[in-house]
Formats: C-alpha cells, sequence, structure tokens
C-alpha cells in the first residue's frame, strides 16, 4: 500500500510523484501505456505560455512560478540522472500580438519588457526544455527516489469501500492509497467523473533538420511556433483539431507547418523534415487548468486539463498538489 498514487505518467504525473516523494510519501505512479509517450512528449518544450495575457490568472501563476525554477531543475536533473534535458535560454520572439491592448496593459501589470526587434518583439527571458530528454530523465530520477512504476496498468475506476475512497481498479489488480492523484491528461474523464469534462484537443507537428544557429529564437506567430534546439534540429507546431482520440496526420497539415517554417526563414529550405506526428493536449470545458481537491472524495485529488502548457506548468502544479495533500495529512 502506498502514501499517494499518482495515475499518469506524463510530465505532470512525473512531476507530482518526484513532488511527492521529496515530502517523504510512499508513491507509486501507474501509466495505461508507456511513461512519457503522450502529450508531454508530443509538445513543444516552451516555457512558457504562447500569449500569456490570454489565459486566466492560475494559469499564468503556475507559469511564472515554474519559470524561476526550471533552469535549476534541469541541472539538478542532470547532476543526479546523467541526462541532461537541454534547457536553454534561447528567448522567444512574438511576431504578433504584443503590440495589442490587451497584451501592453497585462506586460506593464506583470512587469514584463520586450527588446525592439525588426520582426517583432523579442522576449529574451524564456526558455526551453527539451521535452522527451526532460521526461527520461524525471523518469530515472523519481525511480532512484523510490517511487514505484507500473505500466500497461490502465485504470478503470476508483476503488471505493465503505464510501470512502481506498484505491483504484485496474484489469489485472487493485492498487490501495491513502491518497489519488489524477494526472491522466486527455483520458482522465474516461475513468473519472469529474465536474467539468477533460478532452482532447490534437495538436500535430513536425521536426527539421538543420544546423545550429540558422534559427537561433523560438519564433511565435499567429499561433505557431519555430523551436531550435541545440543540435540544430527545428520544431514546427503546431495545429489543434478536435477530432477525439484519432492520431491520424496528414501530408496538407505537415506542408502547412513546412511553408509556415520556410515563409519566415527561407534558409530552412534545404531542411529535410525528419519526423510528422500528433499529440493530445487534455483541454477541459472551462479552458482552465483543473488542479485541487475532488468534489466527492477528500482524498482524491486533480491536476489536470493544462492544455498546451503542461510542461511550462508542471514543476509548480506539482508543487500546490503537494502542499494540499501534505496539509490534509
Amino acid at each position: 500500500m502506498s502514501d499517494c498514487l499518482v495515475v499518469g505518467g506524463g510530465v505532470i504525473g512525473m512531476m507530482t510523484a518526484r513532488s511527492l516523494a521529496l515530502s517523504g510519501a510512499k508513491v507509486t505512479l501507474l501509466d495505461q501505456q508507456q511513461c512519457a509517450q503522450e502529450s508531454s512528449w508530443a509538445g513543444g518544450g516552451i516555457i512558457s505560455p504562447l500569449y500569456p495575457w490570454k489565459y486566466d490568472n492560475l494559469t499564468n501563476e503556475l507559469s511564472i512560478a515554474s519559470q524561476v525554477v526550471y533552469e535549476q531543475l534541469c541541472a539538478q536533473l542532470f547532476e543526479d540522472t546523467g541526462i541532461d534535458p537541454q534547457f536553454l535560454k534561447s528567448g522567444l520572439l512574438m511576431m504578433d500580438e504584443y503590440d495589442l491592448p490587451e497584451a501592453k496593459i497585462w506586460m506593464k501589470s506583470h512587469g514584463l519588457d520586450y527588446q525592439a526587434h525588426q520582426s517583432g518583439a523579442l522576449f529574451a527571458n524564456i526558455g526551453q526544455v527539451r521535452n522527451p530528454r526532460l521526461l527520461k530523465a524525471l523518469k530515472a530520477d523519481i525511480i532512484k527516489k523510490g517511487v514505484k512504476i507500473f505500466e500497461q496498468a490502465k485504470v478503470d475506476e476508483l476503488l471505493i469501500k465503505d464510501g470512502a475512497v481506498i484505491g483504484v481498479k485496474t484489469l489485472h489488480r487493485n492498487y490501495l492509497s491513502d491518497y489519488v492523484v489524477v494526472c491522466s491528461g486527455a483520458w482522465s474523464s474516461q475513468w473519472l467523473t469529474l465536474k467539468e469534462k477533460v478532452f482532447p484537443i490534437k495538436g500535430q507537428m513536425i521536426l527539421l533538420k538543420s544546423k545550429p544557429g540558422v534559427v537561433k529564437h523560438i519564433v511565435l506567430d499567429k499561433g505557431r511556433y519555430i523551436i531550435p534546439r541545440k543540435d540544430g534540429r527545428i520544431v514546427v507546431g503546431s495545429t489543434m483539431q478536435n477530432v477525439g482520440f484519432d492520431r491520424a496526420i496528414d501530408d496538407e497539415t505537415c506542408q502547412s507547418l513546412h511553408d509556415f517554417a520556410l515563409n519566415r526563414y527561407e534558409t530552412l529550405s534545404q531542411a529535410k523534415i525528419e519526423h510528422h506526428w500528433s499529440g493530445f493536449r487534455p483541454a477541459s470545458t472551462s479552458a482552465k487548468v483543473i488542479l485541487g481537491k475532488h468534489s466527492e472524495f477528500d482524498n482524491v485529488f486533480i491536476n489536470t486539463g493544462h492544455f498546451r502548457n503542461g510542461i511550462n506548468m508542471a514543476p509548480e502544479s506539482a508543487k500546490r498538489i503537494t502542499q494540499l495533500i501534505t496539509h490534509e495529512a
């Protein structure tokens, strides 16, 4: 039996498991397939909301607090696991919307400023991580910290005895725990009744093979982005499609993403498309993060609905859930 049972092995689930383990809890983590293979793996790894003034206060609170710790967190993970998440403060070049009235008001109220650039506004302090490497480092780290991971363990429902939650049911066995933390992303509403539904919004992305220095900064324009990695590879994304759990990718979208990059950097015309993939962002009906205690059960906590911002909100989201649980304990 565990003190805490975390359901979901993406960045939110693993960061939550890490935070709970650091607090002294005995933690078990379940994933329906393999850890770190869904939305967290598929995203771009920008440590900031794309247009922060479009989001609610909680999203920005979680994001800003996480930005403060990310560089040190990645350094610690590298030291402890030997896996480098490749945190890079590449800056973000925003080509649109930064000069809108609501954007100016938000930036003034948050003390955020940018450098003038010939193509828009450069936010020099914005960083990024190579999310597949971050996820590998997190998995190795939580195992070292004593977290028990069970993969191919799809949760069917809460395990309830005498009106109280005592764990979860899977096909092959029950897992008992004092607390259950739901970090199932886009799948959260498939096995648990929530006050508001969580559902998938598919995004398609491509990876270009280029050389270091061709693109210096993260580029954001019209809701899409270009992200230069340390090795010269370029991530280009992304689309938004409300099509359920349909993983299909298509040539038209691939070409559209490629054209988006080429229209801003002609030098990428020789860059080969190495990969094209899709992922499922966990959206909520309110378009807000769901973070807190379940409405019906005192020992069930929810940490989901992060939509496009799971990577950049994960450290603070994990910290707040941990604080809620340890306070309850």
